[in-house]
């Protein structure tokens, strides 16, 4: 029996998909989930899933690409990720999903959406 999501295609694989479509590439998936570039692309392919802390980013990821998706095209989503932002301290937000934070990326993106950056 198939759920109403997989009818609806949200898939891991559709994850991976829309996140490409997006403007990021399978190294820049691998370092904000804490993955080897392979692992995304088995699971592009459909052949695994990510599990507990790896698709809890994987899908926190894909929250703020969408986010940003709103704002930018994929170049401009790509170049955000991987400037530096004063709203971090100057960090990079691509380099604060690789460790896992995940709400201040998100909080920059939502000040963005509100007009506060």
């Amino acid at each position: 029996m198939t759920s109403s999501a997989e009818n609806a295609g949200f898939s891991y694989q559709m994850i991976v998909q829309e996140l490409r479509a997006s403007g990021l590439n399978n190294g820049d998936i691998a370092k904000a989930t804490g993955v080897r570039e392979r692992q995304v692309q088995h699971w592009a392919a459909g052949s695994s899933r990510p599990r507990d802390e790896t698709r809890d980013r994987l899908v926190d990821t894909h929250y703020v690409v969408r986010l940003l998706s709103e704002i930018y095209r994929p170049e401009g989503v790509e170049i955000w990720l991987h400037a530096r932002n004063p709203g971090l301290d100057g960090e990079r937000p691509i380099d604060l999903l690789s460790i896992g934070d995940f709400q201040p990326v998100l909080h920059a993106v939502e000040r963005m959406q509100s007009g506060a950056m």
